[in-house]
């Protein structure tokens, strides 16, 4: 079976540009990467790496002003050639997304119930049927009156309740993927902790596969099965326990400035919007630069079953 046939999502050579006053800004620099089914992978990385823009780019959900090229294969069809049509189709019963921002996503004029039912009648049209469902659903993300909470709208729900009804509707359709960018934001420990039980049973109850977008790493640590760490628009490692035995300079550095690890800064900082490199976006901050890394962008190299853009493993 070809790759691009599996319950893989496939993306090769994805470009995403987005034209600013004085330059160009590229939020996903050629990307090739491939987040397999079966397993939980999680897209880390500081703000403004291309994270989210990488996961929206799966669903063509990006702002029509942005400028797209590549290819992204799931199950047979190439969704970067995809019709408006067809993602519409595709979206929610088979890969559901649960979007960061619930200000944005949820519609103020609109009940939750409301809400909630539309993307379950996507899959069941009975009115009671799609009721019952939306409380479990509601329960599993711990909320004890599910009728009260369907009952409101979205400003009467504190923006960690908001949270919690975005991963609700996200999986309402049992989709065969999730998507999920950055779900446990705003959200305090006890209930980050009901988040990640959550997310886990979802794995278990049929989905494929998940892609979870996220600066919280106690979630990949506890939720993830592989790690993809994300440095201006490129991948710059993936594999398993990358957080434990970080190979690359930036996750290494990275990892270090965690407060467990004793919070140690970063030297310098990350790309500015329409900066231009010849050579690896890390060289400026790297303490193992050498000067090929500053005249020629690294491959992506293996090492082990870890993938790695850097020359210390050409």
């Amino acid at each position: 079976m070809l790759a691009n046939e599996t319950n893989d999502i496939v993306i090769r050579d994805a470009v995403v540009h987005f034209a600013v006053s004085g330059g160009t800004v590229k939020a996903v620099d050629h990307v090739s990467v491939t987040f397999p089914s079966g397993q939980i992978t999680g897209l880390i990385g500081e703000s403004g790496c291309g994270k989210s823009v990488l996961g929206l780019s799966i669903l063509g959900l990006l702002p029509s002003y942005a400028k797209v090229s590549g290819d992204i294969f799931y199950r047979g069809r190439n969704l970067a050639k995809a019709s408006v049509k067809e993602l519409r189709a595709l979206r929610g019963r088979e890969i559901g997304l649960i979007p960061q921002n619930p200000a944005d996503s949820l519609n103020p004029v609109r009940r939750i119930g409301s809400q909630l039912d539309e993307a379950l009648m996507l899959v069941d049209q009975n009115a009671k049927s799609c009721r019952q469902k939306a409380h479990k659903l509601l329960e599993s993300f711990g909320f004890d009156e599910p009728d009260r909470i369907l009952r409101s709208y979205p400003f009467a729900l504190s923006g960690g309740m908001q949270q919690r009804v975005l991963c609700a509707i996200g999986i309402s359709c049992s989709p065969r993927w999730v998507l999920a960018d950055e779900p446990t934001k705003g959200l305090d420990q006890a209930l980050r902790e009901q988040v990640y039980e959550t997310l886990s049973t979802v794995k278990q109850q049929g989905v494929d596969g998940m892609l979870v977008i996220t600066h919280d790493l106690t979630l990949t640590k506890k939720l993830c099965d592989c790690v993809s760490v994300m440095y201006g628009g490129e991948i710059l490692e993936m594999g398993k326990d990358v957080l434990d035995t970080p190979l690359h300079p930036y996750t290494r550095a990275f990892v270090s400035s965690l407060p467990e690890n004793g919070l140690n800064p970063m030297a310098g900082a990350p790309p500015a919007p329409g900066d231009i490199f010849t050579g690896c976006k890390f060289a400026p901050r790297c303490s193992q630069c050498g000067d090929r890394c500053r005249v020629e962008r690294p491959d992506a190299y293996r090492h082990g079953e870890r993938m790695v853009r850097c020359f210390l493993y050409a």
